[in-house]
């Protein structure tokens, strides 16, 4: 049985033998997704897309938390991937170096919007997509591929977006294998030299609306070759595939949703702040923060005191810094703005030690210089696969609320999540959809 043969399979057995807990946790994660595209929302490159959607002229009958507007499905899809993944802000598998929420939960809600469906396909949809992305990424090596310079998730996106539209069309196992060849035929995605840019967000974009396409045309009646991720994509990314993953519970489970807007390489860090904070230490006043990575990660991140805009700040120590100093480590709207004055020097230096932890555990070691002249350090690995730690369920809520303007208590806006997190009972996502782009006002 190839690869592709065998995703297909996987990700089928991973809705149908899905608990209530991991069926919670998918609409858990549809709620973060749709939040990270509002708040993605006021980020520049929302404004490119929107001027570009509008020069092609191209309509359509969704409506989408992502523009304003109806547009067709792909368009949808495009947008709400690169607009979810545009802050840093979403779930992401560690082990697997995939963001899987970006690609995926714009395809399923999209899909089931365009074809009636209610909330229990949709969750059906994001539980196998999840699987099939991240267990793509596990047997070929996803954090190794970064030194390779490919981006794991532009790279096996569309496979995830493939298996969720699949899913909702309700293909059987040869047109669900079809898809994915069709979504492998073009799998690919460098990452980024220099500048970020639009570029690497847009990688997001293609690949769930890739996927989307693959399993349309599946239908169909199109195919592709079943051993794509044999023979080909070993040859083109230079490891073979591993074999199986265990199958002891979906790999949805073991996604954590990050609780900072910015690179993950700098979460280890803030995450050292607040451990010496919570010894007692007066951080805030520091005069001087030095933070030390693995060598490999110091090509993801910079000291940047004056960022290009919020691509560049989401990317800079700096910024990542002064939002914990001011508070705000959670919170998009600090990475649009100016630094504010008075946020202490911050270096970046290579901690040779930590280099041994990569690519399964993620590391950062940070030096305070306190304005009394003491020195204090601190390091944090993490978990494995590079996530610091994540946020529990009701800080996921909210997160939510703040990245969508909603004040807790807020009738409206608490009906809509309660029915957001109780998606199986949903009888029909357009109408959630619908709704939320009303509060939103688009």
């Amino acid at each position: 049985m190839s690869v592709l043969e065998e995703l297909a399979l996987r990700g089928r057995r991973g809705a149908e033998e899905a608990d209530a807990g991991t069926r919670s946790s998918a609409a858990l994660h549809v709620l973060d997704t749709l939040g990270c595209v509002a708040a993605g929302a006021s980020h520049p490159v929302a404004a490119q897309l929107a001027r570009f959607a509008a020069d092609t002229g191209a309509s359509g009958e969704l409506r989408t938390p992502a523009l304003a507007g109806r547009h067709g499905l792909r368009t949808a899809v495009w947008a709400e991937a690169v607009l979810g993944h545009a802050d840093e802000y979403d779930a992401l598998h560690p082990a697997a170096a995939v963001v899987p929420a970006a690609v995926v939960v714009p395809a399923a809600l999209a899909v089931a919007d365009r074809e009636g469906l209610p909330g229990r396909a949709v969750v059906d949809a994001v539980i196998a997509g999840y699987e099939v992305v991240v267990e793509a990424g596990l047997r070929f090596g996803g954090p190794r591929l970064y030194g390779s310079a490919w981006w794991p998730t532009a790279v096996f996106g569309a496979l995830g977006s493939a298996a969720a539209a699949a899913s909702l069309l309700r293909l059987g196992h040869e047109e669900t294998t079809a898809a994915l060849g069709l979504a492998a035929a073009g799998l690919g995605g460098l990452l980024s030299a220099d500048e970020l840019g639009a570029g690497h967000y847009l990688l997001a974009g293609r690949a769930a609306a890739d996927g989307v396409e693959a399993a349309q045309l599946a239908r169909v009646g199109a195919t592709a070759s079943r051993t794509l991720l044999d023979g080909p994509a070993a040859a083109a990314l230079g490891t073979g595939a591993a074999p199986a993953s265990a199958e002891t519970e979906p790999h949805l489970n073991n996604c954590v949703f990050k609780g900072y807007p910015c690179a993950r390489p700098l979460h280890a860090a803030l995450d050292a702040l607040e451990a010496l904070a919570a010894r007692g230490l007066p951080v805030a006043s520091a005069r001087r923060i030095e933070i030390l990575l693995p060598k490999a990660l110091l090509r993801f991140v910079t000291a940047d005191r004056a960022p290009a805009g919020p691509t560049e700040a989401a990317a800079s120590a700096v910024f990542a810094v002064a939002a914990w100093l001011h508070g705000a480590a959670a919170d998009v709207r600090f990475f649009r703005g100016a630094l504010p004055r008075g946020v202490p020097e911050v270096a970046l230096g290579h901690a040779p030690g930590l280099d041994a932890h990569l690519p399964d555990r993620w590391g950062a070691r940070v030096i305070v210089d306190l304005a009394d002249g003491q020195r204090a350090e601190q390091e944090v690995l993490s978990g494995g696969g590079g996530a610091a730690r994540t946020v529990p369920g009701d800080a996921v809520t909210a997160k939510f609320r703040r990245n969508v303007g909603a004040r807790e208590g807020d009738g409206r806006w608490e009906q809509w999540i309660e029915r957001c997190l109780s998606l199986d009972t949903v009888p029909d996502v357009g109408d959630l959809r619908h709704t939320l782009c009303r509060l939103l006002r688009r």
